[in-house]
């Protein structure tokens, strides 16, 4: 998938983030038109393209590519995960697996357990496939490590605009779901009179 780098970014404080939504009206309904990461205050002189980012599961990720090395994508960090599941067959299978109850905010719907040892939340999970799969029920099961993908997943299903930040040694990373699914989408400069970079710009879709 393309990536974006851009240099001349400030690393000694937290950057501001600004996110356009707009009504696309029926159909569509509201959804980003753009997400901005600004550098310093100042007036657009010039703006310039840098390309396409390339966006898979939905979601666009900033951050510091250095810190990024020390990213935990699959594997938990503290040796505990998270088996869920959902859908039309949820109820049925609660009453089969009997899950405490689920209280992660923002997942209205779903059942299951959190913070189990690995090895028995992955068994919870294969159990509850293959029962959907022996069943033909229609249920969505996930197994969720508690890595630095599921801390910022947790921060995205609980907030209402779809966004989360996790510390990866120095830096902050910000994931955000595109409200559009997956693509390419055009990244921009804006710059100053002076050439200096004043924003970092992420079109996701043209004003309707």
């Amino acid at each position: 998938m393309p990536v974006v780098a851009v240099g001349g970014v400030p690393r000694s404080r937290h950057l501001p983030v600004r996110a356009t939504r707009v009504d696309y009206g029926d159909g569509v309904g509201a959804r980003w038109s753009e997400i901005s990461i600004r550098m310093r205050e100042g007036e657009a002189a010039s703006s310039l393209s840098l390309g396409d980012v390339g966006v898979d599961w939905a979601r666009v990720l900033f951050g510091d590519v250095d810190a990024l090395s020390a990213w935990q994508h699959e594997d938990s960090m503290d040796g505990l995960a998270d088996a869920a599941f959902w859908g039309a067959a949820a109820e049925e299978a609660a009453t089969m697996f009997s899950p405490p109850e689920w209280r992660e905010p923002g997942e209205e719907g779903v059942r299951g357990w959190t913070a189990l040892p690995v090895p028995e939340a992955v068994d919870r999970a294969r159990a509850l496939s293959r029962w959907k799969d022996e069943t033909g029920r229609r249920m969505a099961v996930d197994f969720r490590p508690h890595s630095h993908h599921w801390q910022i997943m947790r921060q995205v299903r609980a907030s209402h605009v779809e966004a989360g930040s996790v510390e990866l040694g120095d830096a902050r990373v910000l994931c955000a779901m595109t409200s559009w699914g997956d693509g390419f989408f055009p990244v921009t400069a804006d710059l100053d009179a002076a050439g200096d970079l004043l924003a970092v710009r992420v079109r996701f879709s043209p004003a309707p």
